[in-house]
């Protein structure tokens, strides 16, 4: 190797490397010890380390609302909730901490509260006509939204959400995940909540009631919708309540849930919107009326604990998803009169063996992709369809 190249290579920081051991400094008493001395650093460094997080998930922190300019007032773009916030107040425009202000409310923008697991009640406001069907997308605790009396576009009947023109109800737009908790308190004499405070307050009774009910809700799963096992298993587990329970589940409540796992559309109306009843654990039956064409995409969507369906004559289409992954369905009729069928509409029925058709295969309706159910034996595989056939009346 050149002399030129040796200078090259050559640094005189490392000639001599930095002492980098913590010894004891002499004279300096307690505090001149190397273990205090350590013991000081690393406290400073993670107190150091933990504010530096602090700070960065404070920034990450969303408010709770967010507003954009709208037709005619404002739109509620963004809803943020904590585990404090059971009730969405959607009748006003509020600042981020949540202070009213003089703005109208006027719209709520798609999935502007969407997967949360901690709102129960959402109140609508007089003002508020724009309300997409996708606005409250798998909100797994929400158990009733309430709108006020005078809104002319949107209506609530015991807790489901209905759009309505010129005082007629047109199409059921959200049937809230937990609306059995809801319904089964109404049934044991609570009053519906008039204001934020007291569906506050109806939210923590419907926790109890889902946390005390747990343990006979995953005995009678599979028996629905045999009423006298569950009586039964309702006796059971009040006699299973340990001495001394200051609010054990009783038959009383065990009978209004049992109600609460059925619902009856209203009829009137022309159509389930889209994402209605999506991933709607505890619907076990569904009444739909005479009247409905179009039910919407993801409708029904992983309704997972939905026994039946009996599509009424006057259905015409069905959108994607509609009811994909509702797996207890065991009869699947689809009417003559219905003209499509979206892609993946049944897709994951794995409880259906046949598809009944009362078109014939001449007058088949428009079929998406993968539209019909598959069947898991040694492979996946489609089940057959029938045309030509009549609805089963058993």
């Amino acid at each position: 190797m050149s002399d030129q190249e040796d200078l090259l290579l050559y640094d005189p920081l490392f000639e001599n490397p930095p002492d980098t051991v913590i010894r004891d400094t002499p004279g300096r008493g307690f505090w001149g010890k190397a273990a205090v001395k350590k013991t000081v650093f690393v406290v400073f460094l993670t107190l150091f380390v933990g504010a530096s997080i602090a700070l960065s998930f404070s920034s990450l922190k969303k408010p709770r609302f967010r507003f954009e300019e709208a037709e005619g007032g404002y739109m509620l773009a963004e809803y943020h909730a904590d585990k404090t916030d059971t009730v969405l107040p959607a009748d006003a425009v509020y600042t981020e901490d949540g202070e009213k202000t003089d703005g109208t409310l006027t719209a709520i923008r798609e999935y502007a509260l969407c997967c949360d697991e901690n709102t129960a009640f959402i109140f609508i406001g007089r003002d508020v006509k724009d309300v997409p069907g996708t606005a409250f997308y798998a909100c797994s605790a929400l158990e009733a939204v309430l709108v006020d009396e005078e809104n002319p576009y949107f209506k609530s009947v015991d807790g489901v959400l209905y759009r309505q023109e010129n005082g007629e109800l047109t199409e059921l737009m959200l049937y809230p995940a937990r609306h059995d908790l809801y319904t089964a308190l109404l049934k044991l004499g609570e009053a519906p909540p008039a204001n934020v405070d007291e569906a506050a307050a109806l939210a923590e009774k419907g926790k109890a009631l889902d946390e005390k009910s747990k343990k006979w809700r995953e005995k009678q799963q599979s028996g629905y919708p045999d009423l006298d096992a569950y009586a039964a298993l309702a006796a059971e587990a009040a006699r299973e309540a340990k001495d001394g329970d200051a609010d054990p589940f009783t038959e009383a409540e065990a009978a209004a849930l049992l109600e609460a796992y059925g619902y009856e559309i209203l009829p009137g109306i022309a159509r389930i919107g889209d994402m209605a009843f999506s991933e709607c654990k505890t619907l076990y039956e569904v009444t739909i009326p005479e009247g409905v064409a179009d039910i919407g995409s993801m409708a029904f969507y992983k309704c997972e604990n939905l026994r039946s369906l009996d599509l009424p004559e006057s259905t015409k289409n069905i959108g994607s998803d509609g009811f994909s992954y509702c797996k207890k369905i065991d009869y699947l009729f689809i009417p003559a009169g219905v003209e499509s069928l979206g892609h993946h509409a049944f897709f994951g029925c794995e409880g259906v063996d046949a598809v009944y058709f009362g078109a014939s295969e001449n007058n088949a309706p428009a079929l998406g992709q993968n539209w019909r159910p598959q069947v898991k034996k040694l492979f996946m595989h489609d089940v057959p369809v029938i045309w030509g056939a009549e609805r089963r009346t058993d």
